[in-house]
């Protein structure tokens, strides 16, 4: 699957060519041990809202994907859409996976460009449905040709882990898209 590209150019977009430079891949996108306890009685949610460092603020919509399996990311560069068979914030286990568009030709970079400046430790904020915050800490960054993206994203089992994706790397204009994707990897941080 990949989060960038066909959507981008069904919409008529074309971007300036390049992604942000941002920070090199780093940290581990493994979880180690448990991560942060899941609240007794506490319910997963669908996220609805991420905020996060460098200026990461965006609604969250659930989506699909699309035939050739790109996800089917909302029109709006503002809206991240969270793949909605992966696992909910809250989740005891599995990936919340969340992506979103890094630029447009109208409005230039997005709030998912900020992916490319978070740093390992960083915090970021999901809010659910239900109205609860759940913090994550930032373990990793990852750089992945678009069509190599780790089939462990897409999972509602193993460890409980956010991960956040856009478009990295030089834009291919004969494709009409991003050739790369960077995630974003994070792990619950706990109560603050």
């Amino acid at each position: 699957m990949t989060a960038c590209g066909l959507s981008a150019v069904a919409a008529g977009w074309l971007v300036a060519g390049v992604a942000p430079a941002g920070l090199p891949d780093a940290g581990d996108p493994r979880v180690r041990g448990r991560g942060a306890p899941v609240e007794e009685g506490a319910a997963a949610s669908s996220p609805v809202y991420l905020r996060g460092p460098a200026g990461l603020r965006a609604a969250v919509v659930p989506v699909a994907a699309h035939a050739d399996g790109a996800l089917a990311l909302p029109g709006d560069l503002r809206t991240g859409g969270w793949w909605a068979l992966g696992a909910q914030v809250g989740a005891a286990h599995g990936t919340v996976l969340i992506a979103g568009h890094v630029d447009n030709r109208a409005d230039g970079p997005g709030p998912f460009a900020a992916l490319h400046r978070a740093p390992v430790g960083a915090r970021v904020e999901v809010t659910g449905a239900d109205g609860g915050i759940r913090p994550y800490r930032v373990t990793a960054r990852r750089t992945y040709p678009r069509r190599d993206l780790p089939a462990d994203l897409f999972t509602r089992t193993g460890p409980h882990r956010l991960a956040l994706l856009t478009c990295a790397g030089p834009y291919d204009r004969s494709a009409g898209r991003y050739r790369n994707n960077l995630v974003v990897y994070a792990v619950p941080a706990g109560t603050p």
